[in-house]
């Protein structure tokens, strides 16, 4: 009796350490195994991808992590809610229109902050030299996506009415192939696209998220996004699988670290554009498109309430907005670091 009594107390006090957090990882076991990850063509996906060939989910205790990838963000969103993947990494604004249409999705924090990372990019025939040109052309661009906010950001600092561009709902394969027939003469895309459009089509680039290339303001600082890739979950799979949730944002923050690193650059360009069978040369040109960062700070907040201005400005959520830390989860990153939480998350599973 004494020694089952000595059990109780030593699993009990084993409970509470684990609840604490201050037994080693090894200890709180995950509830699940398997991940599989949604994973796109471009840089963001340089954590993910390093993660998994660097052997660091397995440690983790992930036996089985598959990649999957979408034509389109609705698809990988609607696989989420479905759990046929585990982690969905979009630009923000998918998420913020799901929060504010009742979807129960949850931020685990941000992949990367990239406001570089989109673009618009004309023909070299387009005769767009100036902000007002863009009157005379059509872009291509998905219209619920960050190069929607990104054009209309663009419209706002140079005075444009937004209304009056004329924009095409094209994925950017079939923009490309668009503006090569000269159906369109330019579009909004993040890269890589950008990048092979001016390879490939000899385009070039008016506007970025953080510069300018029109001619009146040529190489000035102009920032006009508020685009990041962020980690996304099911709230559901989260209250399921909690211990999964803090290995998986444990992993992230590792391999984030190790992309950042510019000492690890070369190692990891060529992890990535060997899976992705991609030129090295070209994914070192747009490295620096990218900060991986996961600081849930005020940057974070300011990113995610403008872009629910954007969506409520062009009637695309209902309601109140709705404030995005009620539905981002930082006690994971906390655990591994807090200094990356500067303003708490208030979601809890």
């Amino acid at each position: 009796m004494k020694a089952f009594s000595t059990q109780l107390r030593s699993a009990a006090l084993a409970g509470l350490l684990t609840l604490a957090g201050l037994l080693p990882a090894a200890a709180q076991k995950i509830e699940t195994d398997k991940l599989s990850i949604s994973i796109g063509p471009d840089l963001p996906f340089l954590v993910h991808i390093v993660a998994k060939e660097k052997g660091w989910f397995a440690e983790a205790g992930f036996k089985t992590v598959e990649f999957k990838t979408f034509a389109s963000g609705n698809l990988a969103g609607e696989a989420l809610l479905a759990d046929q993947i585990q982690l969905w990494t979009p630009g923000n604004l998918p998420p913020v229109s799901m929060a504010h249409n009742g979807v129960p999705v949850v931020i685990l924090g941000t992949n990367a902050v990239s406001h570089g990372l989109e673009k618009i990019v004309v023909r070299k025939d387009a005769g767009v030299e100036n902000p007002e040109d863009l009157y005379k052309v059509k872009l291509g661009l998905l219209v619920s996506s960050t190069s929607g906010a990104l054009l209309d950001n663009v419209a706002k600092r140079y005075g444009l009415d937004a209304s009056k561009i004329k924009t095409v709902n094209l994925a950017p394969p079939e923009a490309m192939a668009a503006m090569a027939s000269n159906e369109i003469q330019g579009m909004v895309f993040w890269e890589p696209f950008p990048y092979r459009a001016v390879k490939e089509q000899g385009a070039r680039i008016v506007h970025s998220g953080t510069t300018s290339y029109f001619a009146k303001n040529k190489g000035e600082a102009a920032p006009v996004s508020n685009n990041r890739t962020i980690w996304v979950a099911s709230q559901d799979w989260v209250r399921k699988n909690p211990n999964a949730a803090n290995a998986l944002v444990k992993v992230l923050l590792k391999a984030q670290a190790y992309v950042a690193d510019p000492a690890n650059k070369a190692e990891v360009i060529k992890i990535f554009s060997d899976v992705q069978k991609q030129p090295a040369e070209m994914n070192e040109a747009l490295l620096a498109d990218y900060s991986f960062n996961s600081k849930v700070d005020q940057a974070y907040v300011d990113d995610m309430a403008a872009i629910v201005g954007f969506l409520k400005a062009t009637n695309r959520i209902p309601g109140q907005p709705i404030d995005a830390l009620t539905y981002t989860y930082t006690a994971p990153l906390k655990a591994v670091d807090p200094a990356l939480v500067a303003v708490e998350g208030r979601w809890k599973p």
